[in-house]
């Protein structure tokens, strides 16, 4: 009765917190997802949808794709949204992040109208803000162009091609734009297959008569700006034309040349002479691998170079999604320790990757070849004994070989990868020899079976040994009274 009592009541807790999580959260999907204007949506909503039309409330936050999204009702959180183009006229209570093609900002009405009420972020092909719209801001975007009709209420950080502002900004303004020389007609015929309308604007910056910003501006590109409103702070411009500066002397391939030279000398030698004071034995144990398997130790090193590009990209997407999983579930402790501990892990993984292969693994075969130049010269007794001298004859041969023009960066790489390759190899014979020696160590505690005599064991044991001799059987009951001729003692003698 008690262990049926405890299974309903596990029972009904776990379908409580069911309950609460369907409540909590919703998905949406397909090709048509609409939220009618009388729907009230109790916590987060997660779309997948290809036409994505929102009328009505969202109490928490909008978080997925939505290709052709329309918001037009209101949201009581924040907003996180991928697709095409993205139509927003309702209410967004907290921050719009965006990353589309087209981003459009309207007011439903003609009166004043905020449309996000919290930071915007956005990286959109184009982004327009209506003339009644008002932004909380501050706004950080990126793209091919801004067009701001509408009233910002902090600053602006932009980066793009053309920058567009008719109306107020009450912040500073700090952008990037291209050359108004240049035609980007191009864009729009390359839209023309996604059904979207788009006029691109001449490249540059420039500030409509009815323009104005009231703090400084400061803004990258190959032009000055055409300013025809007003800017109450400071003008800053930073030219992005490139400066033909003649090549003076002492800039020539001899200094250039010296200047890497000094710099890989430098590099190897610390890395080398650091190795042999803090693990010497250690620093030196993959030489054996680079002089028995060079070949091996170049194609295992250039292989775990290559592959550590996807397997650190994995390591920071599975970071990412440890992070904002948490934060969409309103997790916020959790969130913070998974990006504490895969950002510390995921540092520390790949600082010392990197460190080891760039670093370390030029000094070993730094030192290498340094033992082997020493070997040839001194023979190899000598050369065991002086491991500081063949990290500085080592380090400065391949200084020379990887300063040359044109060739030099093949000699880096090479180095590199046998390095790489050979530091692999010792860590695999350590990793071996550790696991051995915690099998030994784990089967001496238990049976031990038995095994073959030593050599000075067998020479004390003769082998094979001599037969033992029996005593002869006495006759017993039933042995007396045999058939004449017969001898019992034939069938006990050995052959």
């Amino acid at each position: 009765m008690l262990k049926a009592l405890r299974l309903t009541l596990f029972a009904t807790v776990i379908c409580l917190l069911t309950t609460g999580v369907v409540f909590a959260r919703e998905l949406r999907q397909g090709e048509n997802c609409t939220i009618p204007a009388d729907t009230v949506i109790k916590g987060s909503l997660f779309t997948f949808c290809q036409n994505l039309t929102i009328a009505g409330r969202v109490e928490g936050n909008l978080i997925g794709i939505g290709l052709r999204a329309t918001i037009s009702g209101e949201i009581g959180k924040n907003v996180y949204l991928a697709g095409l183009t993205l139509e927003q006229s309702g209410a967004i209570q907290g921050d719009l992040h965006y990353v589309g093609l087209m981003l459009h900002l309207d007011a439903p009405a003609a009166e004043p109208h905020r449309p996000v009420e919290g930071q915007l972020i956005f990286a959109a092909l184009s982004a327009a803000f209506a003339e009644n719209t008002q932004i909380a801001g501050p706004v950080t975007g990126v793209g091919y162009q801004v067009l701001i009709d509408g009233r910002v209420d902090d600053e602006f950080s932009y980066w793009g091609s053309a920058f567009v502002l008719s109306n107020l900004v009450q912040g500073d303004v700090y952008t990037t734009v291209g050359n108004p020389e240049t035609d980007a007609a191009d864009l729009e015929t390359l839209l023309l297959p996604l059904d979207i309308e788009f006029s691109a604007a001449a490249p540059g910056l420039t500030i409509a008569p009815r323009g104005r910003i009231s703090g400084r501006l400061e803004y990258f590109g190959p032009a000055e700006a055409i300013i025809e409103g007003r800017v109450d702070g400071q003008i800053e411009y930073h030219s992005t034309t490139p400066v033909l500066i003649p090549d003076l002397p002492q800039q020539g391939l001899g200094s250039r040349f010296y200047d890497q030279f000094k710099r890989e000398l430098t590099v190897l030698l610390t890395a080398g002479l650091l190795g042999l004071a803090l693990a010497r034995k250690q620093f030196q144990h993959p030489l054996s691998h680079l002089r028995g398997r060079p070949v091996h130790s170049f194609v295992i090193g250039m292989l775990l170079f290559i592959i550590s590009f996807p397997v650190v990209l994995i390591l920071l997407i599975i970071t990412t999604i440890a992070i904002l999983l948490p934060l969409a579930l309103h997790l916020d402790g959790v969130a913070l320790v998974a990006g504490a501990f895969l950002g510390l892990f995921d540092i520390g993984v790949i600082g010392v990757f990197y460190f080891t292969a760039i670093f370390i693994a030029r000094a070993v075969v730094g030192l290498g070849v340094g033992r082997l130049v020493l070997n040839v010269a001194l023979g190899p007794d000598q050369a065991r004994r002086r491991p500081r001298l063949s990290v500085l004859i080592g380090a400065a041969l391949l200084a020379l070989f990887a300063s040359l023009p044109v060739v030099g960066f093949l000699f880096n790489a090479g180095a590199l990868f046998m390095g790489l390759g050979s530091i692999s190899g010792a860590a695999h014979e350590w990793l071996q020899r550790v696991r051995l020696g915690q099998l030994g160590s784990a089967e001496s505690t238990g049976f031990t079976p038995p095994s073959a005599p030593s050599p000075q064991q067998s020479s004390r044991v003769p082998f094979p040994a001599a037969p033992i001799a029996l005593p002869p059987i006495a006759r017993g009951i039933g042995l007396d009274n045999l058939p004449e001729g017969f001898d019992p003692d034939l069938f006990f003698e050995e052959d």
